[in-house]
């Protein structure tokens, strides 16, 4: 049967309504289950405070061309997870104990301790310490990105303003259904910072459980992170876990990798391009007493 113009034109105007009702109706239940994963991450946030962790991390250096093993470190650290004072934001702080099996002097229990002890400069301290352990990361490169919880910080509400979300699918995790939600960054970003001092916007995805904004999963990307000339671009994945002791769900284990051009080894052929990657588990997760008046 033939339709004519005029049918036509109505026929589009109501498939276009119709799409515009739908992506408005998708775009409302997006910014619903982002609100509930900015609620999560709060809530979390004072769950996790003052959590103390055992990770065991290996890090690796392997040529790209053929993915040969150049290096290798072992690294055995406490992660301790602290609320910020008189904050809804909180952080990570890594404590190396063992490099390569090799124990480092009066390293054990630091973190807790600093926390325990009565002064206003513990969380200085506690930086110094997660700063200083960044040191026997494998690699020329700085980088202190490198803890389980970073990516949750762009669904807080203090930064989830600052960022663009789109759901990209839904997928099955860990016995949950959860919907993959990329973020980006706008502008220069707000949360990581090169060496050098300059702002670098991220992105990456959220696996959230969008009945109550559980995240169970992430991917966080950064690049520009080594100054000069070429390409450099960092990404870490993180799994979570169900903790039965804690009822918490707490990360499980964080895959990272690192590609650019490096230029502070110089015993390396320039030429050849090599990859950072790296492995964390996390186990033994335990609270411990923290004064939250720290300053």
């Amino acid at each position: 049967m033939r339709v004519g113009s005029h049918g036509a034109i109505v026929a589009t105007l109501a498939v276009l309504a119709l799409n515009t009702t739908g992506a408005s109706a998708q775009r409302s239940e997006l910014d619903r289950v982002l609100a509930r994963a900015s609620d999560y991450v709060v809530v979390y946030g004072h769950a996790l405070s003052s959590v103390l962790a055992e990770e065991r991390y290996t890090q690796r250096l392997v040529w790209r061309s053929n993915q040969a093993l150049l290096e290798e470190r072992q690294l055995l650290s406490e992660i301790a997870f602290v609320r910020l004072p008189d904050s809804t934001d909180w952080l990570s702080f890594r404590n190396v104990l063992t490099v390569d099996g090799q124990v480092l002097p009066e390293a054990a229990g630091r973190l807790e301790r600093v926390f325990q002890e009565s002064s206003n400069n513990r969380l200085s301290r506690a930086q110094a310490i997660a700063a200083e352990s960044a040191r026997y990361n494998l690699g020329p490169i700085a980088r202190e990105i490198n803890v389980p919880t970073t990516a949750l910080h762009f669904v807080h509400p203090e930064f989830l303003p600052h960022c663009s979300f789109d759901k990209e699918r839904e997928e099955d995790v860990a016995g949950e259904r959860a919907w993959v939600i990329r973020f980006r960054e706008r502008d220069r970003g707000m949360l990581i910072r090169r060496a050098d001092g300059r702002n670098l916007p991220a992105k990456g995805r959220l696996w959230v459980v969008p009945g109550d904004g559980r995240i169970v999963r992430s991917q966080l990307e950064v690049e520009g992170f080594v100054r000069g000339n070429g390409d450099s671009q960092a990404t870490i994945h993180v799994q979570w876990r169900h903790d039965t002791a804690l009822d918490l769900w707490v990360p499980a284990q964080m895959r990272e990798s690192y590609e650019g051009p490096w230029r502070a080894m110089s015993e390396l052929n320039r030429l050849e391009r090599y990859d950072i990657d790296g492995t964390a588990t996390y186990s033994n997760y335990r609270r411990f007493t923290v004064d939250v008046r720290i300053k």
